[in-house]
């Protein structure tokens, strides 16, 4: 006997696929984010951008988790596109459970509100639009797969980058350093996923190509005021 088939709401599946992504990635893929807001003409720099006006750095957190929830919604998106996930609507009222093409629901004018809501929406004549009021859900075996296979796409932590990055901020204030290394290496592994061995690698590099003192004990720090 095999066990029942078990499902996922769709905002289920995108908090699943939020937490999976990491720093690194949303450092890189901030791009995508401009370009698909572009046509909105939502003014992004506070929202995704790097301000450093105290209204940014204060609301840096807020703009990490709106990008990374933006960021699930494009990737969950694609994959049900491209046919990863199994997609069904079920009848609140009656249970009954139809699967549906991966295409009705990406097709769909108000795509990413069901996915985000969990409940069919639609405009006369798509197909899916029978279906409109019933529940939207994936398949837990469908999501897993997924995931595991994304895991493995992941990009690799780019030393290079981070060491880049350091030699730009060593160059432009060679005597001085605005934050201890730990906070310096905090940021890298969140900017470019460095481990702490790749990060001082990349930290003795860029003294060396930069000829700053942030390397010396008791290195001069900027006033904070």
């Amino acid at each position: 006997m095999t066990d029942p088939m078990e499902f996922a709401t769709l905002p289920a599946t995108l908090k699943l696929v939020a937490a999976d992504i990491a720093d690194v990635e949303l450092s890189r893929d901030r791009n995508t984010l401009r370009c698909k807001f572009k046509a909105a003409d939502i003014f992004l720099t506070q929202i995704i951008g790097s301000g450093r006006d105290p209204y940014s750095t204060r609301n840096k957190a807020s703009r990490d988790s709106w990008s990374t929830r933006e960021l699930a919604v494009i990737r969950v998106r694609e994959g049900i596109n491209n046919g990863r996930f199994a997609i069904f609507v079920r009848d609140p009222q009656s249970g009954l459970l139809i699967q549906v093409a991966p295409e009705d629901l990406c097709r769909a004018v108000y795509c990413e509100e069901i996915m985000r809501g969990g409940v069919v929406r639609a405009v006369a004549g798509e197909n899916i639009e029978k279906y409109r009021g019933w529940d939207a859900l994936t398949t837990t075996v469908s999501v897993k797969q997924w995931r595991a296979a994304e895991k493995l796409r992941r990009p690799a932590a780019d030393e290079a980058a981070c060491q880049s990055w350091l030699l730009e901020k060593m160059q432009a204030s060679p005597s001085q350093t605005t934050k201890a290394k730990r906070e310096w290496q905090r940021e890298a592994k969140r900017r470019f996923g460095v481990t702490v061995r790749a990060f001082d690698r990349a930290w003795r590099s860029a003294i060396e190509e930069s000829g700053s003192t942030w390397g010396r004990p008791g290195a001069p720090r900027k006033s904070s005021h």
